[in-house]
C-alpha cells in the first residue's frame, strides 16, 4: 500500500550530469542531478507520491521538467542561504509562483532544510522529515532503498508545523 503524502521536496545534490557530459547543454532537472542520494530520494518520491519538487541552492524550487541551463557548485549550509546561493526572498517568491496548495510536505533531506523551509513555506504548513535523526548520508540512503524495496514509506521522525 502506498503512503499518503501530499508533496515531497528532494535535495538536488552536488554530482550533476555536466560532470560526465560537460557539453550536454541545458537539461530538465529530473535528469540533471546524478548523485546517489538524489537518485534514491527521487526513486522514493516516485514510488510514494510522484508530486515532488527539487530544491536547488542555485536555482531554488524546480519541477522535474524545469530546464536547467548549466551546472553550478554551491550548497545550502546548516545556517541556510549564503552569498552564493539563491536568496530567501527569491525562494519565497518561487514558492508563491508555484502556487503549491498542499499543506503537508515531506522533505527528504537533512537538518539544514528545516530552518530554511520554515522561513519560506506559509503558516499552517506541516513539514515531515522521515530521514531526520537517522545518522549520516549512508544510513539515510539505506533507509530509502529499504523503503522502496519493501514498498513501505518511512515514518516521519520529525514533524514541524509552521
Amino acid at each position: 500500500m502506498k503512503g499518503v503524502f501530499t508533496m515531497m521536496i528532494i535535495p538536488s545534490g552536488k554530482p550533476k550530469i555536466w560532470d560526465k557530459e560537460p557539453e550536454i547543454g541545458a537539461v530538465e532537472s529530473q535528469f540533471a542531478y546524478t548523485g546517489t542520494f538524489h537518485r534514491l530520494a527521487k526513486t522514493y518520491a516516485l514510488e510514494f507520491d510522484p508530486h515532488y519538487l527539487i530544491v536547488s541552492p542555485y536555482y531554488g524550487f524546480l519541477r522535474p521538467t524545469t530546464v536547467i541551463p548549466h551546472t553550478y557548485d554551491t550548497r545550502f549550509t546548516l545556517k541556510g542561504i549564503t552569498a552564493e546561493t539563491i536568496q530567501l526572498e527569491s525562494l519565497q517568491k518561487q514558492w508563491q509562483e508555484l502556487a503549491v496548495s498542499e499543506t503537508t510536505i515531506t522533505v527528504l533531506g537533512g537538518k539544514k532544510f528545516q530552518p530554511l523551509l520554515s522561513q519560506i513555506l506559509p503558516s499552517g504548513t506541516t513539514l515531515l522529515f522521515p530521514l531526520d535523526s537517522l545518522g549520516g548520508i549512508g544510513v539515510m540512503q539505506q533507509h530509502l532503498k529499504i523503503a522502496v524495496a519493501k514498498k513501505k514509506p518511512l515514518p516521519s521522525r520529525k514533524i514541524i508545523i509552521i
